[in-house]
C-alpha cells in the first residue's frame, strides 16, 4: 500500500472545497509582481509554455493573459486537480492550452518542445527535484528558460506580532513534511539544484506579499487554523497546539496593528 503523499488536495484542509479556495487565494495574492518577474525572466507572448504542477488552473489563468497568442501545456499528476482545471480553464484561459495527467519526472513529451517553463510552489512537494529538473530541461528548447517560484520555511509567513510558540509548531510541521518526502527549505536550495541539473545563466529574485497591500483578511485562507485539523487527526500536532494556532490567527485578524508578510523566491535557469 502506498504511503501518505507529501501533498494531497483531498486531505490538505478541513475540506476539499476549502483547499481549492485556499489555492485560489494563494495563486492571486500578488499576481502583478510575479507576472512582472516572469516577463523579466523572458516570458513573451507567442511562446510555447510548460507549466509544472498546474493544480486547479488558477495560476494558468493569469499566465494565459500574458501570452494570449501563445500556448500552455499543463502537467499535473493529481486527477482531482486535473478534472477541476479542465472545467475552470474551459472558460478562464486566455490562450490555447492542454492538460496532461502525468508525473513531471516522466511526461513522454518530445525533446525540445517548449520556449519557457515555470513551476509555482511545486518543488517543495517533489521528493527528487533533480530528476524533475532534468526532465524539464529535456523538454525545453536550447535557450529555453525555467522559472521556479518557491517559499522557504524561514521566510514562509512572518507576522507582527511574532508568536514564538507558533514558530515551534511550524518547525515540527516542517520536519513532518520532510519525513513524507517534501522540503519546506527548498527556496534556499533552488540555485544549487538548477546548477546540478545543468542549467546556466542563473538568476534569483524575490516577491514580497504583505497585508499592507490588501489587509490581513486577504491572508486568512493561508493562516486559517482549520487547515491544521487533518494534521491533528494524523497525529502531527496535538489539540493543544491547534488551540495555540487558532488563538494566534484570531489575534492577527482582530488587532488593528497586525501585519503579515510572506516572501516567495523566484529562480531562473536557462537550458544550454
Amino acid at each position: 500500500m502506498a504511503g501518505p503523499k507529501v501533498y494531497d488536495v483531498a486531505t490538505a484542509n478541513v475540506s476539499q472545497d476549502a483547499e481549492i479556495e485556499r489555492l485560489y487565494n494563494q495563486a492571486n495574492l500578488n499576481v502583478e509582481k510575479e507576472a512582472r518577474n516572469l516577463v523579466t525572466f523572458g516570458l513573451r507572448d507567442g511562446m510555447s509554455v510548460l507549466e509544472v504542477g498546474s493544480g486547479p488552473g488558477f495560476v494558468t489563468e493569469w499566465v494565459s493573459k500574458l501570452i494570449p497568442n501563445g500556448s500552455i501545456t499543463c502537467v499535473e499528476i493529481d486527477p482531482i486537480m486535473v478534472n477541476y482545471a479542465r472545467q475552470h480553464l474551459e472558460k478562464a484561459s486566455q490562450c490555447q492550452y492542454r492538460i496532461i495527467e502525468s508525473s513531471i519526472t516522466k511526461t513522454n513529451l518530445p525533446d525540445d518542445s517548449f520556449d519557457f517553463a515555470f513551476a509555482r510552489i511545486v518543488f517543495e512537494h517533489i521528493s527528487d527535484p533533480v530528476e524533475a529538473l532534468s526532465e524539464i530541461k529535456r523538454l525545453l528548447k536550447p535557450g529555453g528558460r525555467l522559472v521556479m517560484t518557491e517559499a522557504d520555511y524561514a521566510m514562509r509567513v512572518l507576522t507582527d506580532p511574532c508568536f514564538p510558540e507558533v514558530e515551534a509548531i511550524r518547525d515540527r510541521l516542517m520536519k513532518y513534511q520532510y519525513a513524507l518526502g517534501g522540503n519546506k527549505m527548498i527556496g534556499r536550495e533552488m540555485w544549487q539544484l538548477l546548477k546540478k541539473a545543468g542549467f546556466k545563466n542563473l538568476d534569483l529574485e524575490s516577491v514580497v506579499l504583505h497585508s499592507g497591500y490588501k489587509g490581513v483578511e486577504c491572508f486568512y485562507p493561508q493562516i486559517n487554523p482549520q487547515r491544521m485539523i487533518p494534521l491533528v487527526e494524523a497525529g502531527a500536532i496535538t489539540e493543544a497546539e491547534y488551540e495555540i494556532l487558532r488563538a494566534a490567527a484570531e489575534h492577527l485578524l482582530t488587532s488593528e496593528d497586525s501585519f503579515v508578510l510572506r516572501v516567495l523566491l523566484m529562480a531562473c535557469g536557462e537550458k544550454p
